[in-house]
């Protein structure tokens, strides 16, 4: 049997068993266990603006500093080892904390699912594919069924040309966790966007073949188009996206969009940045501004995703615009005044 069939396979066992877990549900409702109720978000920022941060699973004294510089997104991870650490055993603790946190504060949420737990795959690494990809059809489909009212965009791991981040092939990736986590998402909520395929801008790491592969092969199931570069200067990261390159230039993410027809899909840069450990807290400030204006005028990358909010005391890489005491470097006052003179005026909703 081949892959595709595999997957289907798969996707069919999975979807029998989320009919036994939806009966299951019913009679706890019916016998007055509580079950938790959909999350909905607060009215806020408004989902159009490009502006966005990875928090990772921030606090809510982090969550009031990013409303305080006026971004409109944030990007978190939900990471299955520590969300279903147990076969059907989910701890949704930390999650349920950082989605309440955001929609009580108006932030968009977007989410990247990735990370096997040890159950599912004999006990190896997060980066290693589960055994069997109906475990990962059921994590994406029991996740974005509670968290439907508040989220909407979900991603379908990160980085998996990385090897840290995933060991699998790039075929298995397109069949089992793409393919398969899509399916799972619109099971679960039809109105959910997909986004993917997260490549991390690596040579080492085959980028291009990767990208070219995956949306040939499953751009349909891809609603929006995600990417992570990295360089020395903003005006460099826009240039490796696409910016003053031939549009069918294949050295870009644009330019493979259009060579294998998805150019009309919204593409997002989810993950850039610098350290202030290797570079001025003023350049870094810099970088951020050629970025923003960068998006503005290109027009054709539609969100910006900076990583990240706040250094991680534990580490000595600082990639963070605060400080791990909360306290903003240069990057987060640029980040926020440009916000500021760029966004336009928030409309008053009604409730």
């Amino acid at each position: 049997m081949d892959s595709r069939a595999c997957a289907q396979q798969r996707c069919h066992a999975a979807i029998h068993a989320t009919a036994r877990r939806a009966r299951v549900l019913v009679f706890l409702v019916l016998v007055g266990v509580t079950v938790a109720a959909p999350r909905t978000p607060a009215h806020g920022a408004d989902p159009a603006l490009p502006y966005g941060i990875n928090v990772h699973l921030a606090s809510g004294p982090v969550l009031d500093r990013v409303t305080e510089a006026g971004i409109a997104w944030i990007r978190v991870d939900f990471n299955w080892f520590l969300m279903e650490p147990s076969r059907d055993v989910y701890d949704w603790s930390v999650t349920d904390a950082v989605v309440d946190g955001a929609s009580a504060r108006g932030l968009n949420v977007f989410a990247t699912l990735a990370y096997t737990p040890g159950w599912a795959n004999g006990g190896q690494g997060t980066n290693v594919p589960p055994a069997d990809a109906a475990d990962w059809y059921q994590f994406v489909f029991d996740t974005v069924s509670r968290y439907k009212g508040a989220v909407k965009h979900w991603g379908m791991w990160n980085e998996p040309n990385h090897p840290q981040f995933y060991s699998g092939s790039r075929e298995q990736y397109i069949q089992d966790v793409l393919r398969l986590g899509a399916q799972a998402a619109r099971d679960a909520d039809p109105t959910s966007f997909v986004l993917g395929p997260e490549l991390a801008h690596l040579e080492s790491a085959d980028w291009k073949m990767w990208l070219y592969t995956v949306l040939t092969e499953a751009g349909d199931v891809i609603d929006i188009v995600t990417h992570h570069a990295y360089d020395d200067t903003g005006w460099q990261v826009l240039r490796k996206m696409g910016a003053g390159v031939a549009l069918r230039e294949s050295s870009t993410p644009r330019g493979i969009m259009e060579l294998t027809g998805t150019a009309d899909k919204p593409l997002w840069l989810t993950e850039t940045g610098w350290r202030t450990d290797e570079v001025s807290e003023e350049q870094q400030a810099k970088n951020y501004v050629q970025v923003l204006k960068g998006v503005d005028a290109l027009g054709w990358l539609d969100k910006i995703f900076f990583y990240e909010i706040i250094d991680d005391a534990r580490f000595p890489q600082q990639w963070g615009i605060l400080r791990s005491d909360l306290s903003p470097k240069e990057a987060f006052y640029r980040y926020q005044s440009y916000i500021a003179t760029h966004a336009p005026p928030a409309v008053a909703q009604g409730p």
